[in-house]
């Protein structure tokens, strides 16, 4: 994948107009992980597309979502929703840069105070992952615009470079301090999840994958994401033990997964494939118990939602974005 093209999931490009060639995609020069995007502004092609994709009903006795809330930081343009642990504790990001790539600066929210996460000297910050001991991690870019992997704990914050990587993006960690996220070894080349444990990266490839990107771990080791096929597809997947299994929700063309709780339920989102809509990624799901559910902000004007983590009680975290192309953090709780 290069630096200039739409090519891969690693770029997901979050183009909320219908049409490319009536709303040109913005150029980077730089790669950007699964939830780094690029979005130029389209709000009357957003309208189109919230009329579109209305929350979905669902049948008495069956699982929803209900006491969604927002997660924004105070008195910022943007803010996202990333995990949230079994604590009730959340990670995100905000600032202007959500719309062109990543977060300007990382939060950490426990008991309705928000603290700021900030890699020293870097020049934007995104806080995607956290456990349950208060480890948090994720990824900054440096003065020359490189991607770097962190984990912050105890306030001592720590590099986390893949050896040989031009780019490295963490995105989860467990209890026990396991670490997944995703590198690339050249541009354009093929992208690829690690497995950090005790100091030794370990890759994590689905076979004959144009792109595999890990999005969270549980306490059990098992790892979400989600891979892209030959013929471009998205697809999500679970990994346990070296293998694979795909998580499609039904009837999409496009599925991602990013988020995974001790229960083996998970959080992703999905989409009709097309790439002029938001990468082609339009809704949220959670899936748990052989069960998927559709997961859409009720919210006046929300024309995308995407979910990244849920905890053992099913908390929900995650990001919509409106009819302006501003981006929202919000939480929510799926019920039986």
């Amino acid at each position: 994948m290069t630096k200039q093209t739409l090519k891969g999931l690693a770029v997901l490009i979050a183009c909320l107009g219908l049409a490319l060639n009536a709303y040109p995609s913005m150029a980077q020069n730089k790669l950007v992980g699964p939830r780094g995007r690029l979005l130029p502004h389209a709000a009357q092609l957003a309208n189109k597309l919230a009329e579109r994709f209305a929350p979905e009903q669902h049948t008495p006795g069956s699982p929803m979502v209900v006491d969604f809330g927002t997660l924004d930081f105070p008195a910022t343009s943007d803010s996202a929703g990333y995990d949230v642990n079994d604590k009730g504790q959340f990670t995100g990001g905000y600032g202007p840069d959500l719309e062109v790539s990543i977060s300007d600066t990382g939060f950490f929210l426990s008991n309705d105070a928000f603290k700021k996460i900030n890699f020293p000297g870097a020049t934007q910050t995104a806080a995607f992952g956290l456990n349950n001991t208060g480890e948090v991690v994720g990824s900054y870019y440096d003065t020359a615009g490189n991607e770097h992997g962190f984990s912050l704990v105890s306030g001592v914050y720590t590099t986390i470079d893949v050896p040989g990587a031009i780019l490295t993006q963490v995105e989860g960690v467990n209890d026990s301090g396991e670490i997944v996220g995703l590198y690339y070894n050249s541009d354009p080349g093929v992208g690829y999840s690690f497995y950090l444990e005790g100091g030794t990266f370990t890759t994590i490839a689905v076979a004959g994958a144009e792109d595999t990107f890990a999005g969270g771990v549980n306490n059990s080791g098992t790892i979400v994401g989600q891979w892209v096929d030959a013929a471009g597809i998205y697809h999500g997947f679970s990994w346990t033990s070296g293998v694979f299994t795909t998580i499609d929700y039904p009837g999409a063309v496009f599925s991602s997964v990013l988020g995974i709780n001790d229960q083996g339920d998970v959080a992703g989102e999905y989409g009709n494939g097309d790439l002029d809509q938001f990468a082609g990624l339009q809704h949220g799901f959670v899936y748990g118990k052989g069960q998927y559910l559709g997961v859409d902000v009720p919210f006046v004007g929300s024309a995308v939602t995407w979910l990244d983590g849920i905890n053992k009680d099913g908390q929900i975290s995650g990001f919509y974005v409106d009819s302006a192309g501003r981006f929202y953090g919000f939480m929510a709780k799926v019920i039986p």
